[in-house]
């Protein structure tokens, strides 16, 4: 006999309908507490210590970074003085292409769950992503170091005419321009006169007579130089390590030890936002995803990317976020960006809006950063040259995240660096046209592969594994309790039984 055959009907029933219903709660128990469980399992993957995921990727990334790099040629700059209504025309050369790497140094775990490091970035050269002949092509640019002289002391005249008289009577220097090789512009660096002496002047004079010129630490000048293979150039990180809380994950604490730089006011000047390579995750996210900060060493900033559309790569749904015309704007049309004027800020705005002084920055130069093309830049900026062609597919700054994870789908950052030419006072200078020229710019592209797009999508399913197997669940408990119902009433019927009869009494 079955195990539950002597049980009563009433028993059955109420074994049959209370499994099924324990079955249905605990599917829904399952539906709802699964995703959170899966989070807290998966939050552990994204602190940065050794051993998890996103520190193995950090420490050793799966995935290569190109850096594009494009010049700009000043093709009619000796006819500056001849030439009526003149105007610098830029030809673009380029991309140069290099595959870029990233190695952590001197890593350095703190007691407030933070990690200090140096990074040194790694570029060499791929022939055949690059358009032009690296080794051979030549470009015509500024003197950036004269500019960089004029620019420092043009509040001092006397030391303007004093320096100014030694650079033409001992040949430092004999043209504005530099005719130069393409990979010496940008990593060999060329042999500069006015730098060499410079230098040399500089180390001759005692600490409290030095005037106010900095200059790179080097004795050859390219835009590169000394970076590649560098500890030191990008500085100092602090990040944290989100084992306190998972949202702190790489997000910056400090910059060579500070929480802030001396280049801006404000809010401007604070560390903020994450290196653009580890970002904490978002979680589920709901409702319009909030703006996103990276910190650019490159510029001593934070550069923060308005929320645009959701996309797709490789099979999964992200977020992107770009650069817009607030990223630049100086307090033009902006009121919280005012802080980036690095004048007196009475003056403030000195520039127009489209183009971030970044001097301090730079070693003293008249440089400042734009996206490339001055796109999204004021008009002025175009009015003065040509040859630009800003175009919002090929010069937009785009930042692709999956949000659940915070792992990135697809980069890329691309900045334009100008230097505002003026005469400054110096001979060499005189008559040359006062206009924001560009001299280079850079896209830094990287994106998920294939083989990496898989493993993200099994950890994006494991929430909805649960659910998966909650909703089966859930379908075998409420059949059950179908059933339970339709036994209950057809077939568990509590027995009936009839009162005792009383015996007929029989006449006699």
């Amino acid at each position: 006999m079955g195990c539950c055959s002597n049980l009563s009907p009433t028993a059955k029933r109420l074994w049959a309908i209370g499994g099924a219903t324990g079955v249905c709660v605990f599917a829904l128990a399952l539906g709802f507490l699964w995703p959170a469980l899966v989070w807290e399992i998966a939050k552990k993957e994204f602190v940065m210590e050794p051993g998890t995921q996103v520190y193995d990727n950090w420490i050793d990334p799966p995935i290569d970074m190109y850096l594009e790099l494009y010049l700009w040629n000043w093709t009619n700059a000796e006819d500056y003085r001849q030439v009526g209504d003149y105007k610098p025309h830029l030809e673009q050369l380029g991309p140069y292409t290099f595959v870029e790497r990233h190695e952590r140094v001197n890593l350095q775990w703190n007691d407030n769950d933070t990690l200090t490091f140096q990074q040194k970035r790694i570029w060499h050269h791929v022939p055949e992503k690059s358009v032009g002949n690296y080794e051979t092509d030549r470009v015509i640019t500024i003197n950036p170091v004269l500019l960089t002289v004029g620019y420092a002391l043009r509040d001092d005249p006397i030391l303007l005419g004093l320096l100014d008289g030694m650079i033409m009577l001992n040949h430092f220097a004999t043209s504005p321009f530099y005719d130069v090789l393409v990979r010496e512009v940008i990593f060999d660096g060329y042999d500069d006169p006015l730098l060499n002496n410079l230098l040399y002047l500089l180390d001759l004079l005692p600490e409290d007579q030095l005037p106010p010129i900095t200059l790179p630490p080097y004795d050859m000048f390219g835009w590169f130089f000394g970076r590649n293979d560098s500890e030191t150039y990008d500085g100092t990180f602090t990040i944290g390590t989100g084992a306190d809380h998972v949202q702190n994950t790489g997000v910056m604490r400090l910059w060579n030890g500070a929480n802030r730089t001396e280049h801006y006011r404000g809010t401007c000047g604070m560390i903020r936002g994450t290196t653009g390579e580890v970002w904490p995750p978002f979680g589920r996210q709901r409702g319009t995803p909030p703006n996103v900060t990276v910190f650019a060493p490159d510029v001593c900033s934070s550069v923060t990317l308005q929320y645009l559309d959701e996309i797709e790569r490789h099979g999964i749904d992200g977020f992107r976020w770009i650069g817009n015309d607030r990223v630049f704007d100086n307090g033009v049309h902006y009121e919280e960006t005012a802080c980036q004027c690095t004048a007196v800020e009475e003056n403030c705005p000195v520039l127009d809006n489209g183009a971030m002084d970044v001097s301090e920055c730079k070693f003293g130069a008249p440089a400042t950063v734009s996206f490339p093309h001055f796109y999204l830049a004021n008009d002025s900026y175009l009015a003065g040259i040509t040859g630009m062609q800003p175009d919002p597919n090929e010069h937009r700054f785009e930042m692709e995240l999956e949000p659940y994870t915070g792992v990135p789908l697809s980069v890329r950052a691309q900045l334009q660096v100008n230097l505002d030419l003026r005469n400054y006072g110096l001979t060499l200078l005189n008559d040359i046209p006062p206009v924001m020229l560009p001299v280079l710019w850079f896209r830094q592209t990287a994106g998920l592969t294939e083989d990496l797009a898989d493993d993200i999508k099994l950890l994006l399913l494991l929430p909805d594994i649960g659910l998966y197997v909650a909703c089966a669940i859930g379908a075998l408990g409420i059949i059950g309790l179908v059933l339970a119902i339709y036994f209950s009433a057809t077939r568990w019927k509590p027995s009936v039984f009839s009162q005792p009869t009383l015996p007929d009494d029989k006449s006699e």
